[in-house]
């Protein structure tokens, strides 16, 4: 296996995405413009700089010829050493906790804890449970109306306004992220009567987790890399989340009588920038994420 780095002039996008063969992804991170991910590669452009190439990551055996072009470096990565797979997590009773919004400059944060015993399993046998990344964003939203009859859950909803605030306090978004599943998974923990261990996709290290949570309530928490992956309670949040993300968007777009877009790449700057005349600073303010580049880009543009 080996990684590239590339940057692609920005003029040759239209280009490149055109030669895309790989599956393409939604809800990915910070500054991410695209994401394209298979079996056995991977590419992910990224939009943080202005007016620049844009920076790129190839993982594969073999750079394919349309990239080429844009190779600035090649790294031989030992997959024994650097990829943490992590180990399934079988137990039949789960209780696992998930998150979506952290990567989107518009909309809020949600954050899901989700109970999943057997016999809710056996009910879920015919819906495809997967890290919502994976999951066509209307499929989502054909099945969520059901799957939260079926699956006990706890979410929380964090608006733009308040999210806002917790970052301006002082707060970064680890932290945040760590409060917010400490507390909706031991919610659901006590209304299940639950005593088993809480499942996290691995964000951060358990030392850096538990100094954050060391004034909230005792609990067995897990940190389990690629969560989604190797817990179905963790899959099982993640797609509720992103059902519950996505009605929020919907009920965004309807207020504006807009289609808000999703991510934080270069399509979001655009719709950010007509939005900002359309409907001036104060709406604007009131749906995004004031600590992302986006936010500040467009300010300094517009002063």
């Amino acid at each position: 296996m080996k990684k590239y780095n590339l940057l692609i002039e920005r003029g040759d996008l239209h280009k490149v995405l055109g030669a895309v063969k790989i599956p393409s992804f939604t809800n990915t991170g910070t500054y991410v413009l695209a994401h394209f991910r298979d079996k056995y590669d991977e590419l992910i452009i990224y939009d943080n700089t202005k007016n620049k190439p844009y920076k790129a990551i190839f993982n594969g055996k073999i750079l394919p010829l349309y990239l080429s072009p844009y190779l600035v470096e090649e790294i031989t990565i030992n997959s024994k050493t650097t990829k943490v797979k992590g180990e399934k997590i079988k137990d039949a009773i789960q209780l696992g906790s998930d998150e979506v919004g952290f990567g989107d400059f518009f909309g809020p944060l949600v954050v899901v804890s989700a109970f999943i015993d057997e016999k809710i399993r056996q009910k879920l046998i015919n819906f495809p449970i997967d890290d919502s990344k994976r999951l066509q964003d209307n499929v989502i939203l054909m099945m969520g109306s059901e799957l939260v009859k079926i699956i006990p859950h706890v979410k929380n909803i964090v608006a733009n306004p308040k999210y806002n605030e917790v970052i301006n306090s002082g707060k970064n978004m680890n932290v945040m992220k760590a409060m917010l599943h400490h507390n909706v998974l031991t919610i659901l923990a006590r209304k299940q009567n639950y005593n088993g261990p809480l499942l996290i996709d691995k964000f951060t290290t358990s030392k850096n987790y538990r100094e954050i949570t060391k004034e909230m309530s005792d609990a067995n928490i897990v940190l389990v890399p690629k969560g989604e992956e190797n817990s179905y309670a963790i899959a099982a949040a993640s797609v509720l989340a992103r059902y519950y993300f996505l009605l929020e968007m919907a009920k965004i777009g309807k207020r504006f009588n807009e289609k808000i877009p999703l991510g934080a790449g270069r399509n979001v700057d655009e719709f950010a920038l007509n939005f900002l005349k359309k409907h001036g600073r104060t709406n604007l303010e009131s749906i995004t994420k004031h600590n992302f580049r986006n936010f500040k880009d467009l300010f300094s543009v517009d002063q």
